[in-house]
């Protein structure tokens, strides 16, 4: 004998295989666009940090004056050309988790993070010896953490910088 349609038991037991395989793939899919996330922040961290750290790198090695700061300092500034040919100073420093930079006329630009808004995505914290460090003659050394490790996401950036000024000793009579 033919018949027209479903029973309602093979329904059911078409709707519990679906139910049950969703189930399991559901979790798995999750842990899938977690990573993902991760991943993006990752990423957005390393690109934050390799631009603030070639941003610095440039203005601090084409520095117009030789360097004289204290050392395991949270600031640096240097000297370059303005807009209207005069050397004036530059300053980096850190404010509330970004760092900032302080153009000759006193406007105040972030290097990392955005204009507006308190709190910060991606914090940027000094380094163990501070964000600027130099010993006697020698490099810029510069040292900073970004993210935040009670999270387990955060990346650390270092790199040294010997200014123009500082090695063609700018001033000083060469023999």
């Amino acid at each position: 004998m033919k018949r027209k349609g479903f029973l309602l038991l093979e329904a059911l037991a078409g709707l519990l295989l679906i139910s049950t395989l969703a189930a399991s793939v559901f979790p798995l899919a999750g842990r899938a666009a977690n990573l993902l996330a991760l991943d993006e922040i990752r990423g957005k961290m390393g690109e934050t940090g390799l631009f603030a750290m070639d941003f610095m790198t440039e203005k601090i090695r084409n520095t117009k004056n030789t360097a004289v700061q204290p050392l395991g300092s949270s600031s640096y500034t240097c000297y370059a050309k303005n807009e209207y040919g005069a050397v004036s100073p530059y300053r980096f420093s850190l404010n509330q988790e970004k760092l900032k930079l302080t153009l000759y006329n006193g406007l105040v630009e972030p290097v990392t993070g955005e204009k507006s808004g308190s709190g910060e995505e991606i914090p940027l914290a000094e380094g163990e010896k501070g964000l600027f460090r130099r010993q006697a003659l020698g490099p810029l050394h510069i040292s900073f953490t970004l993210g935040q490790a009670k999270e387990g996401q955060q990346r650390d950036f270092e790199t040294s910088i010997l200014p123009y000024a500082d090695f063609y000793e700018k001033g000083k009579i060469y023999e």
